[in-house]
């Protein structure tokens, strides 16, 4: 079969290979079965480091070195063992064996794999493709989104614009106000994202450690596989069946469908503003948004960021739904459901980068924007049954409500209600100055959001 990305069976692979290519490298077969011969090499010398097995001279240090180095062809090799046997897992086995056969290592072939259950190698090297994944891709593409989201809103922070509840107009708002909101919500899972904790687990068949207590009563392997699986950067988990029960999976999976579900929010709200134009878009040169309307401007960045993320989180709530759940010690559902993180890992990717570049292209239609917002000043009416509540008319609000539902005010019929009310306090409101702490709010959102970024970097 060609290498075509038009013959891809998958769009990630195929229509957006250039934008999710560098994901491949994570979670594509070789690399998995990379990290788990990475796993069990890394064993093997952590049992010569506490004294299990003898001490390994420099020369077959380098060796093993060497075969942790990625490796297509060992991979393939690999893989035909595989193909034999029905068990990838013990195909690395069998693979290092050959490796190991005539040379210094020989005498260390039963060492291979010594105790130990393929999960406790499959957890530890899928979590080993996890983490570099997220942490140079998906937090990197995401802090810049962010960025852009922020940048955008510090940009807005003084421009007044109409707020509607319901899809009905409502009072003034400011637009940097509005898309700071998300951005306060985006920011700390952000945060809780990237100080993740992953879990590691390596305790047998069952989760008791039956052979190592078995074969080297005296030594703690407790302590032994926690040194173990904190070298790999993993939280121990004390207690198991055979299977890292994968909680931790399942909340990094809740917490990057959280994120999702805010983004695809701001995303149909972005997407809103445009159609109002209240929000212009860039024209990009030799761009076609329709091919019989050539005077269509297409928010497809918006769109494609929102049917990516949906898609992420199907994928997402797949796993948070299935992962947690194991029959009895172990079965293999699981199994085939993990092998797809990547693939929600690549909609999120896809996803972040559309609407990064959606946020870069549009500009807000002030005259528009002001046109909405002074079309109908009854959207001042909450101010001025709350001033008249103040000055004690306990029929305030079925007043005002008389005099403007369902009804357009000018500017001289707001002048003349004011007049009523509290000339004071209301004769020079006006829906561009009727915004509370609007824009206070925006600019301290937005000086928090970047302390917390800058303190992120620097850790």
């Amino acid at each position: 079969m060609s290498s075509d990305p038009l013959l891809s069976l998958s769009p990630l692979d195929g229509r957006y290979q250039q934008q999710t290519a560098n994901l491949a490298q994570y979670f594509c077969e070789a690399n998995l079965i990379q990290q788990r011969l990475n796993v069990e090499l890394l064993y093997l010398q952590q049992l010569s480091q506490a004294k299990i097995i003898r001490s390994l001279t420099k020369k077959e240090q380098q060796q093993l070195r060497k075969l942790q180095k990625f490796n297509l062809d060992h991979a393939q090799q690999i893989k035909k063992i595989e193909a034999e046997i029905h068990h990838d897992v013990k195909a690395v086995e069998y693979f290092l064996r050959q490796q190991f056969t005539k040379t210094s290592l020989e005498d260390l072939i039963p060492w291979l794999h010594f105790g130990l259950t393929s999960e406790d190698i499959n957890n530890l090297a899928l979590r080993s493709m996890l983490q570099p994944a997220l942490q140079k891709e998906i937090f990197p593409t995401l802090e810049k989104t962010l960025t852009k989201l922020a940048d955008f809103a510090q940009q807005q922070a003084s421009l007044p614009m109409l707020a509607r509840t319901h899809g009905q107009p409502a009072i003034p708002t400011i637009l940097g106000k509005e898309l700071a909101v998300f951005l306060n919500r985006l920011t700390p899972l952000f945060i809780k994202l990237k100080n993740f904790q992953f879990q590691g687990k390596c305790s047998g068949a069952v989760g008791g450690y039956h052979t190592f207590a078995l074969t080297f009563p005296d030594q703690d392997w407790q302590k032994f596989f926690s040194k173990f699986i904190q070298s790999l950067n993993l939280q121990p988990l004390t207690i198991s069946t055979q299977i890292n029960p994968q909680d931790d999976l399942v909340e990094c999976c809740h917490l990057l469908h959280h994120l999702n579900a805010i983004f695809i929010g701001l995303n149909q709200d972005m997407w809103h503003y445009i159609s109002d134009n209240w929000l212009q878009q860039k024209t990009v040169k030799n761009a076609v948004g329709s091919s019989t309307m050539p005077q269509k401007i297409n928010p497809i960045q918006f769109e494609n960021s929102e049917g990516n993320l949906k898609l992420a989180n199907g994928l997402l709530s797949v796993f948070f739904k299935e992962l947690p759940i194991s029959r009895l010690q172990r079965d293999l559902s699981d199994s085939t459901v993990r092998r797809n993180l990547g693939v929600a890992l690549g909609h999120c990717l896809l996803a972040y980068k559309n609407l990064t570049k959606g946020l870069g292209r549009i500009s807000p239609n002030q005259q528009k924007i002001s046109q909405a917002l002074n079309n109908n000043w009854t959207i001042l009416a909450e101010a001025a049954q709350t001033v008249a509540r103040q000055n004690g008319d306990d029929q305030a609000y079925e007043k005002i409500a008389q005099a403007t539902k369902n009804k357009t005010m000018t500017k001289k019929d707001w002048q003349k209600l004011a007049q009523q009310i509290d000339p004071e306090k209301l004769k020079d409101l006006t829906p561009e100055t009727y915004l509370g702490y609007s824009e206070k709010l925006t600019k301290q959102t937005i000086d928090q959001f970047k302390k917390l970024i800058l303190k992120e970097s620097k850790s």
